[in-house]
């Protein structure tokens, strides 16, 4: 695509065509900086359009540090789940098995984020009274 041949932004366009564009040029950036940084909701009108960048640090393992796994660790016993349970693997009656990613604190029943296995990247949302009984099954489990 040439310079300038985009006269006004729709959804499709800033989906299809610039959003992929501009998350190639943020992983460059976040690669030289260090730091996740992504491009986030998108809003347009006409000629103009909006992102929002999303920037988080990268901690320990080079896992993204988002908001929703600093409230996991903040809140994660209120819903009866010991901080440690993040990033444990729970598997689905289905056999999906499911890194626990998160917790959605203003969300009222998915609150739970989680990440598949199978398909890094992909993400989930769950009860969490759902997600602590598969832990527990998933500690008691364990050898040892």
């Amino acid at each position: 695509m040439s310079k300038g041949t985009i006269a006004t932004f729709d959804k499709a366009i800033l989906k299809n065509i610039v959003r992929p564009a501009l998350n190639a040029k943020l992983k460059e950036l976040s690669e030289e900086l260090g730091i996740e940084i992504t491009a986030g909701s998108a809003s347009y009108s006409g000629a103009n359009a909006t992102f929002k960048l999303e920037l988080a640090t990268i901690g320990d393992g080079g896992v993204v540090n988002t908001p929703e796994r600093e409230h996991f660790l903040s809140h994660s016993h209120t819903f009866g789940l010991p901080a440690d349970a993040l990033d444990s693997i729970v598997t689905f009656s289905r056999g999906e098995e499911m890194r626990i990613a998160g917790l959605k604190i203003k969300a009222r029943k998915n609150n739970i984020l989680l990440e598949s296995i199978k398909h890094p990247g992909q993400f989930a949302v769950a009860p969490d009274e759902t997600v602590k009984a598969l832990y527990e099954r998933a500690q008691q489990q364990k050898p040892g």
